[in-house]
């Protein structure tokens, strides 16, 4: 019902959008909601995914490559460093709802996902000089 009513009103609130894309977060499951709601299925990549030992909590590897917030950037990698984060790879489903007749993705669709879910802990071999040297700098900005 909520997704119905949520594509009523974009169609409502703005006629020039042709495609609504949705993601599926296979930690929880590959979006059988989506194929429910009629959305077309275009495949999956892989996202890694952290967690914090020390409180269990979850978190994008963007905040680890890219954020606005030096300080959220320095703990993190300080996290990371220090070996508090575990590393996840977790598969992410892309589904797209066109609105328009002619929407044409650039990728063809793909059958619906047999369900699945679920997560795998790699290893993520990042450069450790490059990422204290980086911490160095902000610090040094912070501070300045």
């Amino acid at each position: 019902v909520l997704i119905a009513a949520s594509i009523k009103l974009i169609r409502k609130m703005d006629e020039n959008v042709v495609a609504i894309q949705s993601f599926a977060d296979g930690r929880l499951g590959c979006g059988t909601i989506y194929k429910a709601a009629n959305f077309k299925y275009y495949g999956f990549h892989y996202t890694r995914f952290l967690r914090n030992r020390r409180t269990g909590e979850f978190t994008h590897e963007q905040i680890l490559t890219n954020t606005t917030s030096p300080s959220v950037y320095v703990r993190s990698n300080v996290a990371f460093l220090l070996g508090d984060l575990e590393v996840f790879v977790v598969k992410t489903y892309r589904y797209i709802y066109p609105l328009c007749k002619h929407f044409q993705f650039k990728t063809k669709e793909k059958p619906y996902p047999e369900y699945d879910k679920g997560m795998e802990q790699i290893e993520w071999e990042r450069d450790r000089r490059k990422i204290k040297a980086n911490i160095i700098s902000l610090l040094d900005k912070l501070v300045a």
